[in-house]
C-alpha cells in the first residue's frame, strides 16, 4: 500500500498525531533543551518544524508527526522505512507530558498507520540500555523483546549496547506480560526497597565472604564493583520481564542497606506459588532481621491484589540442608518443612541435602 502523500492527521480523542506547524516550534526548542546531548540548537529546530519533517516525508525517509496532547505540542513519533517493507520506530515525548501514557497513545496510533495504512510486515525498536522509559513505552504497546546488541549504537562519541523489540500487523498492542513495580514493604525497624547505584559497596562487601563462597557457588569470589552493577541490571530486567521482585533490606531509621530479598520462580497465572531468597551483610546477621523481611513480604504477596497484594497461594523457601542460618530464618517466618531431597544442593565441598520449606496463605490467617 502506498505511503500518502501528506501527513494525514490520527487521532484517539486523546492524542493527536499531525503534520508540524509554525506554533510547534517553541515546544520544539523546549524538548532539545531538555535532551541537550543530541546537539541540536535552535537554528535546527527551526528548520526542522520549517520544512525538514516535510521534506523527509516528501523523500519517504521518515515519517515524523508531530504529537498533540492537551492542544500542546508534546513530542514527536515516527517510522522510518526500510528497503524491505518494513520500518524502525522512533519517538521523543516533552517533560510535561510523560506519565499520562501519551508515548503509548502515540505509538498505538502510528503502528496502526504503519501497518494498515503503509503496510509495513515488522516495526522494529531500539534504545540504548538503560534508556528505561523508551522500553516501557515498547513494553506497553507490545513490542517482542530481542536481543540485547553490543555496539549498535553511538552516544556521545561512544558505542553503547541496545535493546531491540520487534512487533507485526496481529499482534496485541498492550503488554505482553507483568512489569513488576516494587512496592516499598515496611515494619518497625526495617523497609523494603530498590537497591540505588550508591550502595555497590554495600553489596559487594556483603556477597563476598566464606558463608556464601561455600553455600551459592554461582556467585563470583570475590564479589567485585562490576558483579554488583551487572546484578543491579538484571535485577532491573527481570522485573520488567515479569519474572521477579528484588528488595533491598534497609534499616528503617537509617535506611542502610541490611540485606537482599528476592521473589522468583513465579508462576501467577495458574497456581501462584513463588520462591524466596536472601542474604544479610555479616554486620546485620543474628538480629532476626531477614526474619522479619520475608515475614513482611509474604504478607504481602498472599494480600489479595484488590488490597495492593499480589494474590499468591504458596511461598518456598530451598537451601542446603547444613545452612543452619537460612534455615532458622525459614522456620522463624513461620514455614514448614516438607522435604528433603538428598545430596541434591551443590557446596564448594560436596553435595549437600536440599531441604523445601513452605508456607500457605492458610498458614497466616490460622
Amino acid at each position: 500500500m502506498p505511503i500518502p502523500a501528506e501527513h494525514p492527521v490520527l487521532t484517539d480523542g486523546v492524542v493527536t498525531l499531525r503534520a508540524p506547524r509554525p506554533d510547534d516550534l517553541q515546544g520544539q526548542i523546549d524538548r532539545q533543551r531538555e535532551d541537550p546531548g543530541r546537539g541540536f540548537d535552535e537554528d535546527d529546530a527551526r528548520r526542522w518544524i520549517g520544512y525538514g519533517i516535510v521534506e523527509a516525508w516528501a523523500k519517504r525517509e521518515r515519517l515524523l508527526f508531530i504529537v498533540e496532547y492537551k492542544g500542546r505540542y508534546a513530542g514527536s513519533a515516527a517510522l522510518e522505512p526500510d528497503g524491505n517493507g518494513n520500518a524502525r520506530i522512533h519517538y521523543s515525548l516533552s517533560e510535561w507530558a510523560r506519565g499520562a501514557g501519551v508515548a503509548s497513545r502515540a505509538v498505538r496510533l502510528l503502528l496502526e498507520f504503519g501497518f494498515t495504512t503503509c503496510g509495513f510486515h515488522v516495526v522494529h525498536w531500539w534504545a540504548r540500555v538503560g534508556n528505561w522509559p523508551s522500553r516501557r513505552v515498547a513494553w506497553a504497546t507490545g513490542f517482542h523483546l530481542g536481543e540485547t546488541i553490543p555496539a549498535l549504537a553511538e552516544e556521545s562519541g561512544r558505542r553503547v549496547d541496545a535493546w531491540t523489540a520487534w512487533i507485526g500487523p496481529p499482534d496485541p498492542r498492550r503488554p505482553r506480560q507483568p512489569w513488576y513495580e516494587h512496592p516499598i514493604l515496611e515494619t518497625p525497624r526495617l523497609r523494603l526497597r530498590t537497591w540505588r547505584a550508591d550502595e555497590i559497596p554495600r553489596i559487594t562487601t556483603a556477597r563476598t565472604n566464606q558463608a556464601t563462597a561455600h553455600f551459592l557457588l554461582f556467585i563470583p569470589q570475590p564479589f567485585t564493583a562490576e558483579d554488583a552493577r551487572f546484578w543491579l541490571r538484571d535485577m532491573a530486567e527481570q522485573a520488567a520481564a515479569g519474572r521477579r521482585f528484588n528488595w533491598c533490606v534497609a534499616d528503617a531509621e537509617t535506611d542502610q542497606g541490611l540485606g537482599n530479598l528476592t521473589l522468583f520462580g513465579i508462576h501467577r497465572d495458574q497456581v501462584r506459588d513463588g520462591e524466596l531468597g536472601y542474604w544479610l551483610h555479616p554486620d546485620a546477621q543474628g538480629r532476626g532481621v531477614m526474619a522479619e523481611a520475608v515475614e513482611r513480604v509474604a504478607q504481602w504477596y498472599f494480600a489479595a491484589e484488590d488490597a495492593g497484594g499480589f494474590g499468591g497461594r504458596r511461598l518456598f523457601i530451598r537451601t542446603a540442608a547444613s545452612n543452619t542460618a537460612a534455615r532458622h530464618t525459614a522456620e522463624k517466618a513461620g514455614f514448614q518443612l516438607t522435604g528433603t531431597e538428598r545430596e541434591a544442593f551443590p557446596l564448594s565441598t560436596h553435595l549437600d541435602g536440599k531441604v523445601t520449606y513452605d508456607l500457605l496463605a492458610a498458614d497466616l490467617s490460622g
